[in-house]
């Protein structure tokens, strides 16, 4: 019996680094309209977008070149030949401009934080979108590769420190110019390996208290 709880309790030990937990960011892949839906058209077959009435779930800088655009893939391929999830994506055209969500969880010691954000780059204009985590004043930059006509994951990370317990976690995307293009948002929480350690006791314990009470 006792052997069974050990050898339970050392995969659960070797299984826990391999397991994230997914913290919770709304309208993750922009799907979500605004109230009247996408009003502007006239961007080619099956492409609209909207302006000046913000994103839902999202915060933005106050102006009129941000919002949502569907390009209208498979028919409309003049501005990305692949999306990345669903047919929706924010963007903005505004030097500077953010988009930004503060999440409901906040800085746990020893937590690995991981954003990953599919950023775009349309056929007919520059690169310009970046991504960051942003946590007590620092900014945590997201690094990938963008890819001409379609979107390139972009991913940045975090461990948190005492400095930091308890502080707000929020989520960047900016733009320097036009356009940036975002989506599929995500963002995970993975503890600290050597934080596992201090599991082991309570197994162990449990497992003696397990043996002490079990019957013959």
């Amino acid at each position: 019996m006792s052997s069974r709880i050990y050898l339970v309790a050392a995969l659960a030990l070797a299984a826990a680094p391999c397991f994230g937990s997914p913290i919770f960011v709304n309208d993750f892949s922009f799907e979500t309209l605004p109230v009247g839906g996408l009003t502007f058209t006239g961007c080619g077959a099956g492409c609209s977008y909207s302006e000046g009435v913000g994103i839902p779930g999202w915060s933005v800088t106050p102006g009129a070149q941000i919002g949502q655009f569907q390009p209208g893939n498979p028919g409309n391929t003049n501005y990305f030949s692949t999306l990345s999830d669903g047919s929706t994506n924010a963007y903005s055209n505004v030097p500077g401009s953010v988009i930004s969500q503060t999440v409901g969880a906040t800085v746990v010691l020893g937590d690995v934080y991981t954003l990953m954000v599919d950023i775009g780059w349309r056929k007919d204009a520059g690169f310009t979108g970046t991504a960051d985590l942003m946590i007590h004043g620092i900014a945590y930059p997201a690094t990938g590769t963008p890819i001409q006509g379609a979107f390139g994951l972009f991913t940045a990370a975090y461990t948190g420190t005492s400095a930091d317990v308890g502080q707000l976690i929020t989520i960047e995307l900016r733009s320097s110019g036009p356009q940036a293009n975002f989506d599929n948002v995500r963002l995970d929480a993975v503890p600290e390996p050597a934080s596992l350690l201090l599991i082991a006791p309570a197994l162990l314990a449990l497992g003696l208290r397990i043996k002490r009470t079990a019957r013959p």
